[in-house]
């Protein structure tokens, strides 16, 4: 799963502060669903990327 999210770290980011988020408040949030933190990529000028991956069950056996 990837994110796309303005970043709330930047007070030069024109957007309204509610329609922005840090790179630490998505991995909180995402925190709650079974995905695990990949990576930020950070080439886009204002956003933050952020990718997760679905989290492997435990093995059962």
């Amino acid at each position: 799963m990837a994110l796309i999210e303005y970043r709330g770290e930047d007070p030069g980011v024109p957007i309204k502060p509610l329609h922005k988020m840090t790179e630490a408040q998505i991995k909180r949030e995402m925190a709650a669903q079974p995905l695990d933190y990949v990576e930020t990529v950070s080439t886009l000028p204002r956003q933050h990327l952020v990718i997760f991956r679905k989290r492997a069950e435990p093995d059962k056996g």
